[in-house]
């Protein structure tokens, strides 16, 4: 059994998701599935105390936790530690987000005691910083009744103190991790990867942007030096994956397409939205010699050559409030990109 406790520094005290603590009344929450986050912005030497009792299905008894804001903050564990002071300086800032995971192993449900790497264990981290881990085992927790509470039961319920006076509020417990209402709002888009092997690349017909004409009547070639530069556009689609809700945003590299292939280097990070098209604008530049032998017509003619490619993808995303539900969604990414200027050359006998 382990119990892990956090608080984090930086806090950020919006209550979106996050519900008032009723003191007094049983609140179904599987602490053995999903860690119980609590808010508190209690002063040390306050003397408030936050308290969260742990109880079985059947409203069994199964443990309790308390942090005791004196001037030197103390944990107590019921039934095992009387006040004790932590072993460390808890990091200064007031407001505070104690995060509590209760995990346990078939040894410990099993009431096998053993050795200590099977026992309970109750680590606590304050804003990143380790400042207490305790072991329940019969040479660290004197009293004699915390066996069959904290090992033999699973916790599917919490009640706060009555004199709880610290606890402000705490994360509701989230459902199932469900992949069909993803978004930018509780979702962010960790990793892509693009499957080249399936990609598709198809030429476009050349656009002309320029053309230089020489006329030489005379006996020698003509020479003209002539400088074409263009600003084109560029675009990139993500197509709308099932599962994502219309509009959500992310943020993402592209492969570079190259001359008839599809590059394993990424550009660098964009910002876009599933379905919506976006462009870039791309410089592009070239200088030739326009020849034009001698009794012909000679047109230049400088074109854009571009390629359009499909390349399917998957995307995984996490949840803000659990970053362990990850969800992964298919779909293609189409790119037009414009690589290169060509010269095309024609020549006729009429001056």
């Amino acid at each position: 059994l382990f119990i892990y406790i956090y608080s984090y520094q930086e806090v950020t005290f919006m209550h979106t998701g996050w519900t008032r603590v009723q003191r007094n009344e049983f609140v179904d929450y599987n602490l053995e599935k999903t860690p119980l986050q609590i808010k508190t912005d209690s002063l040390l030497g306050s003397g408030d105390v936050s308290r969260v009792y742990f109880y079985d299905s059947q409203s069994h008894y199964s443990g309790a936790f308390e942090i005791r804001f004196d001037s030197t903050p103390q944990y107590y564990i019921r039934g095992c530690k009387s006040h004790t002071d932590f072993p460390t300086n808890l990091p200064s800032p007031t407001d505070k987000i104690w995060k509590i995971a209760l995990l346990k192993s078939s040894e410990t449900i099993n009431e096998q005691v053993g050795n200590e790497s099977s026992a309970v264990r109750l680590v606590v981290d304050c804003n990143g910083v380790e400042v207490l881990n305790f072991v329940f085992y019969p040479s660290t927790c004197p009293a004699n009744n915390w066996v069959s509470p904290y090992l033999g039961r699973h916790v599917t319920k919490i009640w706060f103190y009555s004199r709880d006076t610290a606890s402000d509020y705490y994360m509701s417990q989230p459902g199932p991790c469900g992949c069909s209402k993803i978004n930018s709002s509780t979702w962010t888009a960790t990793d892509i990867k693009y499957h080249v092997t399936a990609d598709k690349i198809f030429p476009m017909k050349p656009t002309t942007v320029g053309h230089k004409v020489i006329r030489n009547g005379g006996s020698e070639t003509h020479t003209v030096n002539v400088s074409v530069l263009e600003t084109v556009m560029e675009t990139m689609l993500f197509s709308q994956p099932a599962g994502v809700t219309a509009g959500t945003t992310f943020t993402a590299s592209v492969p570079f397409i190259t001359t008839g292939e599809i590059s394993l280097a990424l550009s660098a990070p964009y910002e876009f939205s599933y379905g919506k098209e976006k462009s870039v604008e791309k410089s592009l530049k070239i200088e030739f010699e326009c020849k034009g032998p001698a009794g012909k017509t000679s047109t230049c003619s400088v074109v854009i050559i571009q390629e359009q490619a499909s390349v399917p993808y998957t995307m995984t995303w996490a949840n803000n409030n659990d970053q362990a539900c990850t969800c992964e969604v298919k779909g293609l990414y189409k790119g037009v990109a414009a690589n290169r200027m060509e010269v095309i050359i024609n020549e006729s006998v009429k001056v």
